[in-house]
């Protein structure tokens, strides 16, 4: 084993190695957080998680850092990964452009220095009065940069520290949010303990600051004044690399089968999990989004060795840039990120796939039924559920037996539905759903915009505009729920009781009551599809009566001007089969059904459908990839683009007050508003998630996703689930701005002049 990596990676935590003279030496820990922009480092995060450790290994490259030190350390990575027994996710990460999850390690943020190594640096006296500038970017995962200590250097919308020797200043722009001043007082703080051995004064200069404090701090920078610091910029490390071409997920094998090591381009987008050979290692180009080294259990050391060397040649054939992220994952760890990028991604382990990864305790957890057994869900039960349950599994913030109001768009306006049609819906319709229920002592709120697979693209922005209002109404105490056709949510279907019917056609067909046939059909002849999982959640959508829209796994009631049949398909289960009788008393009360099971069908059947034809007869399963929550910060500039960043190995701390937060569970989407989120974010919510889902790769219907919009501290519970712990008095718990500067008052009166 390598001698400075012996024992690393034996306790949770962070261990870092700067490269000098090629070799790998301990960084020291109170250093931890500075580097040098001509060094390369390793850097090892160890986690651990009931007993068993799991590892993350960054090399990390300065921009001044010469070839060779970033090729040291490339290859030392790989030592301290096969000291760890080729377990480890590696990153290739470069200055300015560091993954969000290297810069998780560092919970003060990462400052970046000249000099290095091999420019002969000393240790920096914590006497000495050589002032610098540093720029504050970032609100969660700080950067701080070296800048000219010039006004000319300096903007509105981030904030900036002057080290002055003995003082150091934090300036505040004007334009900065709560969070980012934080973090600035945080580097400000460790500049004072790292540089300065904890004996220098720190200042705020904000709103609050008196002339002379704003004079002085001025003076000190040696040029300007308030009137001459910048506007608010759009630029740094926020512009994301764009390729002016489409971009084409493409999967590369790369195998020494031949004798030669060689690299063969195995498919484009769509991928398939089973492209991927354990004997053989493996390339994900995502363009955008980075590549991905896969690294077989069965491949050969030489297979892995190549594959990180010509993945980084793909950055030269390419024309990436040279920060293009490259990340090394072993068989069996990989992560969503990479994960999304494939059809249909299974897990070995026995996981729970309703749309998302559950595990049996949530299942048992969202059930109404208190006395629900996890042990009954065996595999032909798991499929039952998710094929009928309806979408957002784990929301059921009650048994759906609180008050309803329901709205349909009508001329761009709410048009009240009377109780006796309370569940009809028709297709070619938009509508507006308020759901008031009382639990623990409290009212709760839920608005539902229902849009109707035909209905237009105006009925159903009017839809969400109404949302808003009525939440507007409410003081913003109700949950937002978009809810596109066959995406129903579980809880929106229970709130019908089992009486809810989906029909074709809308408004213009001028439908009045279920009987009325003329309508909304032109020959007495209807089919139905019925789906459910219990007496409270069945329900009926209209099908073009032809025999393509019949399913082998499903049930389906048919009526005619002269019989009603009740068609068994062949997957269908005994509980399906019950609930299509309920559901045939619904759609035709008339009558009796006729009980007919599939290839069982009289002639007089098919005639109806128009004829006997092709139908799908395989079993339904679920396409997208099951994949763990994801949250996202999510930033929509002032020229419309937005910025998406993922938040690695995410926490409820990670939920910023002064935003909006995107959580997708793979299932649903949730926005989460945030208290101190500006007027003009909140509008912009759910445009967001929109958005955010046009950039996901994940193989599934955008379009179809159920969006919960929600605001901070009323969280339904499926969405605190989604965190490793949640508590409630979280923010009211967190120091505020006030409190920091407070406390800097409080140190600055310690230390002697």
């Amino acid at each position: 084993m390598y001698p400075a990596f012996e024992g690393a990676g034996q306790a949770a935590g962070l261990q870092i190695w700067r490269i000098e003279n090629f070799e790998a030496v301990p960084y020291a820990k109170e250093n931890y957080g500075k580097f040098y922009t001509g060094d390369s480092y390793i850097v090892l995060f160890t986690k651990e998680f009931k007993g068993t450790f799991s590892w993350d290994i960054h090399f990390w490259l300065g921009s001044q850092t010469s070839q060779d030190e970033a090729g040291a350390a490339a290859i030392l990575s790989v030592e301290l990964d096969d000291s760890l027994g080729g377990a480890p996710v590696q990153h290739r990460e470069v200055q300015d452009y560091e993954s969000q999850l290297f810069l998780s390690h560092f919970k003060s943020g990462i400052r970046y220095l000249p000099g290095g190594v091999a420019s002969g640096f000393q240790h920096v006296d914590p006497d000495a009065v050589e002032k610098r500038l540093f720029q504050v970017k970032g609100k969660r995962n700080v950067r701080v940069r070296q800048v000219d200590v010039n006004v000319s250097a300096m903007n509105k919308g981030d904030c900036f520290i002057l080290d002055a020797g003995k003082d150091i200043y934090v300036y505040v722009g004007q334009k900065s949010k709560r969070t980012e001043r934080l973090k600035a007082i945080s580097a400000a703080n460790q500049i004072r303990d790292q540089d300065h051995a904890g004996r220098a004064r720190v200042h705020v200069i904000d709103e609050y600051s008196g002339d002379a404090e704003i004079v002085k701090f001025f003076e000190e920078l040696g040029s300007g004044s308030p009137g001459d610091v910048a506007e608010e910029g759009e630029g740094g490390d926020d512009v994301a690399f764009e390729k002016n071409q489409e971009a084409v997920v493409a999967l590369y094998r790369v195998s020494d089968a031949t004798g030669d090591i060689e690299v063969e381009k195995v498919a484009e987008k769509p991928l398939h999990q089973d492209m991927l050979e354990t004997s053989d290692c493996f390339i994900l180009d995502t363009v955008t989004s980075g590549i991905y080294v896969w690294i077989g259990k069965g491949c050969t050391k030489e297979e892995k060795v190549e594959a990180m060397k010509r993945a980084q040649k793909f950055l030269i054939t390419n024309n990436y840039p040279e920060w293009t992220k490259i990340q090394r994952i072993v068989e069996g760890g990989e992560p969503s990120t990479f994960k999304q990028y494939f059809s249909g991604w299974r897990e070995k382990e026995d996981q729970i796939g309703l749309g998302r990864i559950y595990t049996v305790e949530q299942i048992a957890a969202s059930m109404p039924e208190g006395d629900f057994d996890p042990s009954t869900l065996h595999a032909e039960k798991i499929r039952f559920l998710a094929k009928n349950s309806g979408k957002a599994f784990g929301f059921m913030p009650d048994d759906g037996s609180g008050q309803l109001e329901i709205f349909r768009v009508e001329n761009f306006e709410l048009v009240s539905i009377e109780p006796a049609n309370h569940g009809f819906f028709f297709g070619g319709d938009s509508y507006v759903i308020k759901y008031t229920y009382e639990k623990n002592g409290r009212t709760g709120y839920i608005i539902y915009f229902w849009q109707g697979r035909d209905s237009t693209t105006d009925e159903r922005a009017a839809a969400a505009i109404h949302a808003v209002r009525l939440d507007n109404e409410l003081n913003g105490k109700a949950i937002q729920v978009r809810v596109t056709q066959g995406h129903e949510p579980r809880h929106f279907l229970r709130i019908f009781r089992g009486k809810m019917i989906i029909f074709l056609g809308g408004k213009a067909s001028g439908f009045r009551n279920l009987r009325d046939h003329d309508t909304y059909d032109v020959d007495g002849t209807r089919l139905f599809q019925v789906r459910g999982t219990c007496d409270d959640d069945v329900r009926a959508i209209q099908v073009p009566e032809v025999a393509s829209s019949l399913r082998s796994d499903d049930v389906f009631v048919l009526e005619t001007p002269t019989d009603t049949y009740l068609w068994i398909g062949k997957g269908a289960n005994e509980e399906e089969k019950n609930f299509a009788q309920k559901a045939a008393g619904l759609v035709s009360p008339d009558r009796d059904a006729k009980l007919i099971n599939e290839s069982e069908e009289p002639a007089e059947f098919w005639t109806a459908l128009g004829g006997q034809g092709s139908y799908k007869t395989d079993i339904e399963t679920e396409g997208a990839p099951l994949l763990g929550p994801r949250l996202f910060h999510c930033k929509i500039f002032s020229s419309g683009k937005l910025s998406v960043e993922e938040i690695a190995d995410f926490k409820q701390d990670d939920l910023d007050e002064d935003d909006i937060m995107v959580l997708d569970s793979g299932d649903e989407v949730y926005v989460w508003v945030g208290d101190k989120s500006t007027t003009e974010e909140r509008k912009l919510g759910l445009k967001m998630a929109q958005e955010y889902l046009k950039s996901d790769p994940t193989d599934r219907n955008h379009d179809l996703n159920v969006i919960f919009t929600i605001k901070q501290a009323e969280e339904p519970d499926s969405f605190k689930t989604l965190f490793p712990s949640w508590s409630n008095s979280l923010w009211e718990s967190l120091p505020s701005y006030e409190d920091l500067k407070n406390q800097l008052a409080e140190t600055n009166a310690t230390i002697e002049d």
